[in-house]
């Protein structure tokens, strides 16, 4: 099964600073690259306003064009992902816009697991989270 991958991995690849596990999240992009696992376009937004703010707009351009050459599935957001994810909203309202539209991308993909340990993603029944 692919998987949809959160915010937090790239972040935790990102900041990590304990080696053990930051050896653990490269080893588990390798696997994610591998599969071409889904990157959703909101996930390029937040990692994107996370690095100008911390480092410039030259070091986020640099993280992101990582990402987007990676191997990775970058979806776009469409009309079915937005109405699934302000379905997710209604039914959940304290889930961030932001996370409703990872989850609803990984349900209109079929990717039923979504890479984060973002509890929000436990309370959505469509989906299954996982971690390092």
């Amino acid at each position: 099964m692919v998987r949809t991958v959160d915010t937090r991995f790239f972040l935790t690849l990102l900041l990590i600073d304990d080696e053990a596990l930051k050896q653990k999240v490269k080893t588990k992009m390798i696997e994610l690259r591998k599969e071409s696992a889904i990157v959703p376009t909101i996930v390029i937004h937040e990692v994107y306003k996370f690095e100008y703010q911390r480092l410039g707009k030259v070091t986020a351009d640099i993280d992101v064009r990582t990402i987007e050459n990676a191997g990775f599935k970058i979806i776009d957001l469409n009309t079915g992902i937005a109405k699934t994810a302000a379905t997710l909203r209604c039914r959940l309202s304290n889930l961030p816009t932001a996370d409703s539209i990872i989850a609803a991308t990984a349900i209109e993909q079929k990717s039923y697991l979504v890479f984060s340990d973002d509890e929000h993603f436990s309370k959505i029944k469509e989906i299954d989270a996982e971690w390092v």
